[in-house]
């Protein structure tokens, strides 16, 4: 063989050899079958590249940068008046759920202190401007002690949400959203997690309920961003991180309501927003 035919034969070879690897390896794709997919890695590969209206899917979209001018809101929630009495939870019809609670447990439709503190209240940005990506890291809702923890929470559109029974009885999941997918799930097993995720924009808070035990609930908002908070036992709440500039914030309770502010905030400045409630 002269050595022009062995070599244009190595050349040959050794083509045929590249293109059998670059085959063999997709081209550096990895080939997903979507019948191999859960319904949740269905819905996220569906999403990507969303428009995403206040209805519709929350878009794709860059992780919230930390603003270096950032402002910060914070304020208290307070209430004006006699607020509704509370009755102790009616817990009798479960034997596990009344041994859980060594004096009665209260309704925590409405909790006002001392000082007429008003507790759980959803506080959050209305016009936020610009798409924030979904946390990673989870929110929690716990059962335990036959109450959902915590009775209110705002997680944003996207965001995984763990849903665990710490409780050694039967609980069923309700959840009651009007935009996004309802969903109920029974979770018999102390221990038990259910990971759900809320994909649509939802600013009306929806309830959460348990029909086992009727007097479980909570409530839940669906944020763009991660622009919110929760007034605690003490009315106080603080949203930061915020870019300056003029926003109106809505502050939500399940028995009284919302309301609606406007707030300016400039670079790094900290200010202060009082809501007021009235029975």
């Amino acid at each position: 063989m002269s050595l022009r035919k062995y070599l244009s034969l190595l050349f040959t070879l050794m083509l045929v050899l590249v293109l059998f690897l670059a085959t063999a390896c997709g081209g550096g794709k990895e080939v997903v079958d979507e019948s191999e997919l859960g319904e949740d890695d269905q819905a996220l590969q569906t999403d990507t590249g969303s428009t995403g209206e206040a209805s519709s899917t929350a878009p794709a979209a860059a992780a919230a940068p930390v603003v270096a001018d950032a402002a910060t809101v914070t304020g208290v929630v307070k209430f004006e008046g006699a607020p509704a009495k509370m009755a102790p939870l009616q817990m009798s019809a479960d034997s596990y759920c009344q041994s859980q609670h060594q004096a009665p447990a209260m309704d925590e439709e409405v909790v006002v202190g001392a000082g007429g503190e008003l507790a759980n209240v959803i506080v959050f940005v209305k016009n936020a401007p610009g798409n924030y990506a979904a946390p990673s890291t989870p929110a929690v809702l716990d059962q335990r002690g036959c109450q959902y923890i915590p009775h209110v929470s705002a997680v944003q559109a996207g965001q995984p949400v763990q849903i665990k029974n710490s409780d050694s009885t039967l609980h069923n999941v309700h959840a009651m959203p009007a935009v996004n997918k309802q969903f109920n799930e029974g979770q018999p097993v102390q221990g038990m997690v259910s990971t759900k995720k809320f994909d649509k924009v939802e600013m009306t808070p929806f309830r959460i309920k348990c029909d086992v035990h009727g007097w479980m609930k909570s409530f839940m908002v669906v944020l763009p961003h991660p622009f919110h908070s929760v007034s605690q036992m003490n009315g106080t709440f603080s949203i930061g991180n915020l870019p300056p500039g003029t926003y109106t914030l809505v502050a939500w309770h399940e028995k009284y309501g919302s309301q609606e502010q406007s707030v300016t905030v400039g670079p790094k400045e900290q200010k202060q927003v009082t809501f007021n409630f009235k029975g």
